[in-house]
């Protein structure tokens, strides 16, 4: 019941976050505005927002909105902690000069201040897991040219989720700017530090802060924008974790781009610092690692169709999981089982077409880069470079699509691979790992696969199609051993 009352209660109140930053025009239009862009992103889940009342006054107005899911079995389920339909009381001070809890200009301005109890089914339950009622409060300012500024903090959260696990959120801060028509704008999350308690299991977490800037959003929630997440001490003791952390660091950047010709970038950054973690023997002298991974030249409009069929079949997978195990006994419905199964046979395949028509020749790519430095600074890394070069695959099976690239995969690709394994970083690694890497070095340089470059290792490869390049030597002899292996 603890983890139902906590995951919906993230949910409602991260819509509720939302209604907030768009929420305190004077005027009607903004808000139905907001409510139609929110009931087409979140369409998929059933979300249907709605304006209950609004009634102007001179110098304030008071609107109500209302909450509820159209979709049954996402219904039933906030149903069982949140009261719905989940309704929203705004009192809004009307600009252009606001006088109530300071002075400042607008077009409007709203101050809330709420607690969660109030919105839960079962109080006494919600009362068990936080000690102390989780309050609310916020302030959003609608400007003249349809931009909205909003803050909104909460008290220090405590939950006692289970007998032996208790959570500590220190108060929440979010904050941002946002167009009221576009929905383009920036938002940050910060929290200064969570603590979670399970046994003997205990995570430690300082100063996290989410970042999105959003810079354009589609109508079915795709959107152009950076996303970051950014914690900048991580400490874990137990199991709670595969290894145990001590003030590491952990980053992770998101961003998706487009340009004029409806072509989508999309590049994902992650960055690990060790910190004063002990890590395990073949990992004891790691540092720091960095990963970067991209995938550019992306059709627009392949990648809505892909959003839109993730959607239809998240929706349609959730209502065939609840009439699985709907009877009364618990046992699994047999006919809804095999349903299910073929579900996921159709999803495949269109996933499969929906993937290639992603592809346009010469400008899809994929770019891995990856780092790893340890703590005598000494250096190695991957960078790797896939290219699609064949034709364009538009109407075209999932069977003939599986064909082709078992037929000519060999054309269909260019690829540039680039690894540098820095001698001395090998050097501080543990003797296992160092004795196994070694042999299997010095049997590539053997065979003029690896390149001893007295300070490092290198392995260089460069493939065109039919044409492979290794070290700067023409190795297209084992493509046709390759050719032989993807063809069986």
């Amino acid at each position: 019941m603890s983890k139902k009352i906590i995951g919906s209660l993230l949910g409602v109140t991260a819509l509720w976050l939302g209604t907030t930053a768009y929420i305190g025009s004077s005027t009607e239009s903004y808000l139905k505005n907001y409510v139609e862009k929110t009931n087409k992103l979140y369409a998929q889940y059933g979300v249907q927002l709605s304006v209950d009342s609004f009634k102007k006054g001179f110098m304030a107005s008071e609107a109500k909105l209302k909450l509820d899911f159209s979709e049954p079995d996402i219904k039933e389920m906030i149903a069982q902690t949140v009261r719905l339909p989940l309704e929203i009381n705004y009192h809004i001070e009307n600009g252009p000069v606001f006088f109530n809890n300071g002075v400042g200009m607008g077009a409007s301005r709203i101050n809330q201040h709420i607690e969660l109890s109030q919105y839960v089914v079962d109080k006494e339950a919600f009362k068990k897991i936080f000690k102390e009622d989780i309050v609310i409060s916020s302030q959003s300012n609608i400007g003249f040219n349809n931009n909205a500024s909003f803050v909104a903090t909460t008290n220090k959260i405590v939950a006692h989720l289970e007998e032996n696990t208790k959570m500590e959120l220190s108060p929440l801060h979010m904050e941002g700017e946002v167009d009221i028509v576009t929905l383009q704008g920036e938002a940050k999350l910060l929290i200064d530090s969570m603590f979670v308690r399970q046994g003997e299991d205990i995570l430690t977490a300082k100063n996290i802060l989410i970042d999105a800037d959003i810079k354009k959003v589609y109508e079915n929630g795709f959107y152009l924008g950076d996303v970051l997440f950014d914690v900048s001490s991580l400490t874990s003791q137990g199991t709670v974790l595969p290894l145990n952390l001590e003030e590491a660091k952990v980053a992770f950047i998101m961003k998706i781009d487009g340009d004029k010709d409806d072509m989508i970038d999309m590049q994902f950054n992650v960055d690990v610092e060790a910190g004063k973690s002990k890590l395990p023997e073949d990992y004891a002298s790691l540092k720091k690692f960095k990963l970067s991974y991209a995938l550019n030249g992306t059709k627009l409009k392949g990648i809505l169709a892909f959003q839109d069929f993730t959607q239809r079949l998240q929706a349609k997978q959730q209502a065939l999981l609840a009439q699985l195990f709907a009877s009364n006994d618990g046992s699994l419905n047999e006919e809804v089982f095999a349903e299910l199964e073929k579900l996921q046979v159709e999803a495949q395949e269109e996933m499969i077409v929906l993937g290639a028509g992603l592809l346009t020749k010469d400008k899809t790519n994929l770019l891995v880069n990856m780092k790893l430095l340890d703590k005598e600074e000494k250096e190695s890394s991957l960078n790797m470079s896939v290219a699609y070069v064949g034709d364009e695959l538009i109407g075209i099976t999932a069977k003939a699509l599986e064909e082709k690239f078992s037929k000519e995969f060999l054309d269909l690709l260019a690829i540039d691979l680039n690894v540098e394994l820095s001698k001395a970083y090998i050097a501080n690694l543990s003797d296992t790992l160092k004795k196994e890497l070694d042999a299997q070095l010095q049997m590539g340089a053997m065979f003029g696969i690896v390149k001893d470059n007295n300070s490092s290792y290198n392995f260089d490869a460069k493939y065109t199609p039919r044409t492979l390049m290794v070290n700067d030597e023409n190795r297209s002899e084992m493509l046709q051993m390759l050719g032989m292996g993807l063809a069986q």
